[in-house]
């Protein structure tokens, strides 16, 4: 038994139910929790959501009002625990980037690798396994692959 992060990909399609990854998320999140493991989500990770949920459908986002967002992310708090974040985080982040000498938009999936490291939460669910390539500290675990 472990903590494992969410990552935004994975909480959006879990609160998307005509995602087409959805079933793939949902039975991932099913099997985890039936092996003990606890679920964890990063302020970063809600942030993220509410920016998608909030955007207009036009433009790759959900279109929900901002009441029902609010909804969605209470749920997901009873539901999974909340990290907090600390000082630490910028500092591991930090040391992070300038280590893998990550660039761009990867300098964020690098953050949810920091506090999961911080908290000693050693594996993100996530559909984008590439995305933390080169960040040795944590295993990036597709849905797919959890059994």
């Amino acid at each position: 038994m472990s903590d494992v992060l969410l990552d935004t990909n994975v909480v959006l399609r879990l609160a998307d139910r005509f995602a087409p990854e959805h079933g793939l998320i949902r039975r991932a999140v099913q099997l985890l929790d039936a092996k003990g493991d606890s679920l964890v989500l990063a302020p970063q990770v809600l942030v993220e959501f509410w920016v998608v949920a909030t955007r207009p459908a036009d433009v790759n986002g959900f279109g929900w009002n901002p009441a029902i967002v609010a909804s969605a992310v209470d749920s997901m708090r009873a539901r999974f625990r909340l990290l907090q974040e600390g000082p630490e985080l910028f500092d591991r982040w930090l040391t992070l980037v300038t280590r893998a000498d990550l660039r761009g938009k990867r300098a964020h999936d690098a953050r949810l690798a920091a506090i999961a490291i911080v908290h000693g939460v050693p594996s993100i669910l996530t559909l984008n396994t590439r995305d933390f390539a080169g960040i040795d500290d944590v295993v990036a675990v597709h849905p797919a692959n959890v059994s």
